[in-house]
């Protein structure tokens, strides 16, 4: 007997459909898209070398 790996149960298909829908996105999870696309721009993507401020001058 072999594992059916690509098994979507009915819960997660009904899931799929609901996250579809505009009005399923709060404003706070409007906010948490927002901030996490910022968190991924920020790990994925190079940045530019930031210079040392003053409060890092005498180390």
């Amino acid at each position: 007997m072999s594992i059916d790996r690509n098994y979507v149960s009915e819960m997660d298909k009904f899931l799929i459909e609901f996250d579809k829908k505009p009005e399923s996105h709060s404003e706070s999870r409007a906010f948490e898209e927002e901030k996490y696309k910022r968190v991924h721009k920020l790990r994925d993507e190079e940045q530019a070398e930031r210079k040392p401020g003053k409060l890092w001058e005498s180390f």
